[in-house]
């Protein structure tokens, strides 16, 4: 198995530099595992800038390898100070405001460079995976992969592998037309990590507990294809009276998002789509509740959860 997969890597790496081919189902799972893989089994550490419209962030990040398991630390080096750690279940960020800190619980362990599931497989049903050209991401040699979305319900990716290792060293999220979202790239990485000094456990006690949601207030009654529950919590969030509930959906590379809260007197339905048109979010009122649906994904797949709910 080991030694079919080397030679389907192997055939695909021999694409000219100009050449861009649709993969086979087998190749497409082979890259797209081994940037999975990468992604979360190797240690490194670097500095990327991530970049959504006129916004630039620039973030320290080092992937330490426990076994099985591993941790990430990334650091916000620009702006407003704050340091997130991702574990294999659950993620928390340690922010410093006026008040001091304060630790918040955060859905899902998802950043870059570790950007997609770890099963890739499923992906294939909604994306077509195209090998591109060799490009040079800090100093670097990485190769292009290309990630078309099938209908009208999720962005596509373009993401460039390091040629040993497939970790991605540039990711770029973008919309229909081929126009960048949101984009993510290294300006230096060293494979490996200096220590484990960084990792001693945040000792802030974290702002708000989950509480899983078995059964909510409202039904979803239709998701996109490909999408599927990935949590559902109830929590506290800032300048909110009670908790309210957080659902997610994804199909593997999107997320919408669904918050559900009792409804105020004078509730108005919104929708409204970020500067760049990455996220998109519509706001309805649902028997006594308030719904909030929001999303990095196209409008339609947005606007088909909201409309799909019903009371239980």
């Amino acid at each position: 198995m080991i030694q079919a997969l080397g030679l389907v890597l192997m055939a695909a790496l021999a694409v000219p530099a100009w050449a861009t081919a649709e993969l086979t189902d087998g190749e497409a799972v082979a890259w797209l595992q081994r940037v999975s893989d990468a992604s979360r089994k190797l240690p490194y550490e670097g500095i990327f800038v991530m970049q959504m419209g006129d916004r630039m962030k620039t973030i320290q990040v080092e992937n330490h390898v426990e076994g099985a398991s591993s941790i990430s630390r990334l650091v916000v080096l620009d702006g407003q100070q704050s340091e997130m750690r991702c574990y294999r279940n659950e993620s928390v960020t340690l922010v410093w405001d006026a008040k001091g800190q304060r630790l918040e619980r955060r859905l899902g362990t998802r950043h870059f460079p570790d950007l997609l599931p770890e099963n890739t497989a499923r992906l294939l049903d909604h994306y077509a995976v195209r090998l591109a050209g060799l490009d040079r991401v800090a100093g670097q040699e990485c190769r292009s992969l290309e990630l078309a979305p099938k209908d009208q319900y999720r962005w596509g990716y373009v993401l460039c592998a390091d040629q040993l290792t497939g970790l991605p060293l540039r990711a770029v999220m973008v919309d229909g037309k081929g126009h960048p979202l949101l984009q993510y790239t290294f300006t230096s990485m060293r494979r490996g990590v200096s220590g484990k000094a960084s990792l001693e456990p945040l000792g802030t006690t974290p702002a708000d507990e989950l509480r899983m949601v078995e059964s909510g207030a409202v039904e979803v009654r239709f998701l996109p294809p490909g999408y599927a529950k990935s949590a559902a919590i109830k929590r506290k969030l800032p300048k909110r009276a009670g908790e309210v509930e957080h659902w997610v959906f994804s199909d593997g590379l999107s997320h919408i998002s669904m918050f559900v809260e009792p409804a105020p007197k004078n509730l108005v339905s919104l929708k409204g789509q970020s500067t760049r048109g990455m996220m998109n979010m519509l706001t309805r009122k649902l028997g006594p509740y308030q719904v909030t649906v929001l999303g990095d994904a196209p409008w339609p797949a947005v606007e088909a959860v909201a409309k799909g709910l019903a009371l239980r």
